[in-house]
């Protein structure tokens, strides 16, 4: 260091903080012109050289110039090798992670960080280790190593909750919420952004919570909780415009008008999303924000089936992205660019885009915009019928998974409608001819249920069957309809299903001229089911202004059609069924109390699958011998069977019979392969016990677990070797090891 005057130290201290001032301001410019301006006098040793090379180099990175930055980022790190601060080395290795990872050099980047890591940890700096841990953990999420990013952030939190540090520990729950969202562990991402917006109140950091709202609204659009996520986005958007951040208020807008989209609102999404393309531009004209915001302009156009704007927007939005390296995005385009291919008629052009589509969203690792992207290919007829049902089943099978009931019910319905289309082989066709309507079951207390119906069929009440989506509420109606009015008709209508403006005419019938477009008269349902059945599926969700109406029909067991005025007697048995707790909608006045306790004269509920273990073997049995997977004399394999036992069946019978299904087209696929190997394709990582799974938490160290046994295995028992092998310091395998209570013994195999 060169003495300026009789203090040459202090000279140097008092350039590092008008250099760190000036960053503070961000004017990286007067920075690094304050620099240059004073750099010959700096010598590079020393840590008063390493404090202003390392602040140099973080403004030069602040001005885009990399290349500059990493330079001063290496001449603050050789300086601050030689000098007995570690913890200011510590510091450096940080700011050198920083600029290698923009620089794109993600493996010198971790090795930069652990660096880092290793240095505040022996220096006993919890709080510089929880930054380093943040650092590595972004670095992961980066290029979509979303497991290690989690592993990462866990022990990051441990360190945050031993040290009560509120403002990170908030922080990284919201990272952790996003994490979960792109993995499609939604209730996990809820739970842990709920925390974040909850500790973010707590410290009196609006904005934090804002963007944690924004966050949680978008995993309700996901999940299609459209009503949720609107809430969540009028929590946040006072406080996105009170804090001018115009960043946030375009990340609101394209959210709000992906919403509007996915819920039909198809006028309101192209205003919202108009105005997001606006300011995005205005801010920036090759901004990734502007990029989502023009992809989901091409989203909504696919939906109004307007071709040449959604290729517009689409090739606009697809050089913002592969310019950003949004794999996400990129690969969400090319499933648009295939979509247009295939309304278009270019049969090929369509597959390959589907293909490069698969492929990019693989590397992403974001579950739900493959799930979309399979949805997307298997209703396309460029395709064959398998091969669509091989897709659509993927998809289904994501949002049975993540309780997505709107989106499950749309594949559901595709699969039914493709199924129905196509010309059903001899087998199939006659192995569906010789089924009945019975409700398999073994359960006692349905068996029990069963042997009632006849006795309540002897009266007017109604039966009311409850449970969740996929128990066999549809097949159990049947059933009834068996017993009681087998040689009457069964009409069934999906409440849910039916718009609000339809739904009227459907159950009570119209007569000619009754409104525009009623050049015939049509009975409703009621008197298409007189003399038999009429199953009410979803009840819950029937409007309020019609559930009055019903209720008077239910009472007078007559109706009277659209545009009559005569009051027609009819004879109904009514099943009503739905997946909702209507005791408390009475409650929150969502459902008519009087309606309810009509509906529910006899009430009962359908357990889920997962409840009654025994109704899974003997229905897997039932499918795959429907489907023709098993023989008359064969049985389920013993190992097959056990994996559908462990499995937890959200999607319950509908799932499973799905999932036999699957099964018949993966064997028909294969050359060769055993049941139990295709078993084993069929359900990857999801038979695993619920109790092993039960949260997130237990999730990562189970996987933790399993990294440690082997690389010590693969090590031979040596701590250090394993270390290199997983990447990380040999005292964080130490700390592991010794928190799991993992042995070289206990690793070895048997």
């Amino acid at each position: 260091m060169k003495n300026i005057d009789d203090n040459g130290t202090g000279f140097v201290l008092t350039v590092a903080h008008s250099l760190e001032s000036l960053l503070d301001k961000r004017d990286f410019a007067g920075a690094i012109t304050q620099f240059e301006s004073l750099r010959a006098q700096v010598e590079p040793t020393g840590a008063e050289a390493a404090r202003v090379y390392r602040l140099a180099a973080k403004a030069y990175a602040g001005l885009g110039d990399l290349k500059a930055a990493l330079k001063h980022a290496r001449l603050a790190q050789a300086a601050a090798e030689a000098d007995s601060d570690r913890l200011l080395l510590a510091e450096v290795f940080m700011t050198v992670g920083a600029v290698l990872r923009d620089m794109g050099q993600f493996k010198e980047a971790e090795r930069a960080f652990r660096d880092a890591e290793s240095v505040f940890r022996r220096n006993d700096s919890p709080e510089g280790q929880s930054r380093a841990l943040n650092q590595l953990a972004g670095l992961f999420f980066r290029q979509n190593d979303y497991r290690n990013s989690l592993t990462v952030l866990m022990d990051a939190v441990e360190i945050a909750r031993k040290l009560n540090d509120k403002k990170k520990l908030a922080f990284m729950m919201g990272n952790i919420g996003r994490i979960c969202t792109f993995t499609g562990e939604f209730n996990d991402a809820i739970k842990h952004l709920q925390i974040n917006i909850d500790l973010s109140h707590e410290l009196h950091d609006p904005l934090e919570a804002a963007r944690a709202e924004l966050s949680l609204a978008y995993v309700y659009i996901q999940q299609s909780q459209f009503e949720n996520a609107e809430q969540a986005l009028e929590r946040a958007y006072p406080v996105i415009v009170a804090q001018n951040s115009h960043r946030d208020e375009i990340c609101y807008l394209t959210y709000l008008g992906e919403l509007y989209y996915r819920a039909g609102r198809f006028d309101e999404s192209g205003d919202v999303l108009a105005q997001a393309v606006g300011m995005a531009r205005g801010a920036n004209a090759e901004s990734p924000t502007l990029g989502r915001a023009l992809r989901h302009l091409a989203e909504l156009a696919i939906r109004k089936n307007d071709l040449r704007s959604a290729e517009r927007h689409c090739s606009a939005a697809l050089v913002i992205m592969q310019k950003a390296g949004d794999t996400v995005e990129v690969g969400a385009l090319l499933k648009i660019k295939a979509q247009i291919a295939a309304s278009r008629g270019k049969a090929d052009d369509a597959r390959s885009l589907f293909a490069d589509a698969f492929e990019t969203l693989d590397s992403s690792g974001v579950r739900w915009e493959k799930a979309d992207a399979f949805a997307a290919a298997g209703e396309c007829d460029v395709f064959e019928y398998r091969q669509r049902l091989t897709y659509l089943f993927r998809a289904e099978e994501f949002f049975a998974r993540t309780r997505n009931k709107v989106r499950h019910g749309e594949i559901s319905r595709t699969i039914s409608a493709l199924e129905q289309s196509e010309e059903p082989s001899v087998t199939r066709s006659a192995s569906r001819t010789s089924d009945t309507a019975d409700y398999l079951t073994a359960n006692p207390r349905l068996q029990k249920f069963k042997a009632q119906l006849a006795a309540y069929a002897k009266s007017d009440l109604s039966i009311l069957l409850c449970g969740e989506t996929g128990v066999g509420k549809d097949r159990m109606a049947k059933y009834y309809h068996s017993i009681v009015r087998p040689d009457g008709p069964f009409r069934p209508i999906n409440c849910a299903a039916v718009p609000e403006t339809l739904l009227e005419s459907e159950l009570f019938g119209y007569r000619k001229g009754a409104f525009t477009g009623a050049d015939r008269s049509k009975d409703g349902l009621f008197l298409q089911a007189n003399g038999g059945v009429l199953f009410l599926d979803e009840i819950g969700d029937m409007p309020l202004s019609l559930q009055a109406k019903l209720l008077g029909v239910l009472e007078n067991r007559t109706l009277t059609p659209l545009g009559s005025t005569e009051e027609i007697p009819f004879d109904v048995k009514i099943v009503a069924a739905t997946n909702q707790n209507l005791e408390a909608m009475v409650e929150a006045g969502t459902f008519r109390r009087d309606l309810y306790y009509r509906l529910s004269g006899v009430s009962f509920t359908i357990q889920p699958l997962r409840e009654r273990k025994e109704d899974i073997a003997l229905l897997t049995e039932h499918f795959m011998r429907r489907r023709g997977v098993l023989g008359d004399d064969e049985s389920v394999p013993a190992e097959l069977l056990h994996q559908f036992l462990s499995y937890d069946w959200p999607g319950n019978i509908r799932e499973l019979e799905q999932r036999v299904q699957r099964l018949e087209l993966m064997a028909e696929m294969v050359a060769e392969g055993d049941l139990i190997e295709l078993g084993n394709t069929l359900f990857g990582g999801d038979t695993a016990s619920r109790e092993a799974a039960a949260t997130l938490f237990d999730r990562v160290e189970q996987f933790e677990r399993e990294l440690l046994r082997d690389a010590l295995a693969a090590a031979g028992g040596n701590k250090s070797e394993a270390a290199r092998l997983l990447g990380i310091h040999e005292a964080t395998v130490r700390t592991k090891l010794k928190r799991y209570n993992i042995s070289f013994d206990a690793s070895l195999p048997n």
